[in-house]
C-alpha cells in the first residue's frame, strides 16, 4: 500500500464515521422537555410505579421510599464476611 491509498482510507473512514454519527444522532438524543425535567427535582408522587418483576409486581415509588426509610440497610458487623458484589453485565 502506498501513502496515497492509506490517506484515502483514513479520510474515507473518518467521513463515513462522521456521516453515520450525524444521521444517527437524532435517534440517540432526548427531547428538550425530557432534558429540562432531568435537570430539576421531581416530587416522589410524580414518579409513578416501578415494576419489580413477577415476585412483587408494580409498586408505587412512595411505598419503596417508605420501606427504605423504615428499614435502612444494616451496617456491616465486625467479623462477618461482606456479601459478594453482584457482577452486572452491561447496561445500567
Amino acid at each position: 500500500m502506498n501513502t496515497r491509498q492509506m490517506l484515502m482510507f483514513c479520510a474515507g473512514s473518518l467521513a463515513l464515521s462522521l456521516g453515520a454519527a450525524a444521521v444517527l444522532f437524532p435517534f440517540a438524543s432526548v427531547s428538550r422537555e425530557t432534558l429540562q425535567a432531568s435537570r430539576s427535582a421531581q416530587p416522589v408522587e410524580a414518579l409513578g410505579e416501578v415494576d419489580l418483576g413477577p415476585d412483587f409486581g408494580t409498586v408505587p415509588v412512595t411505598e419503596l421510599v417508605g420501606y427504605y426509610i423504615e428499614n435502612p440497610p444494616a451496617a456491616p458487623e465486625p467479623g462477618v464476611a461482606a456479601a459478594p458484589k453482584r457482577q452486572q453485565f452491561g447496561g445500567c
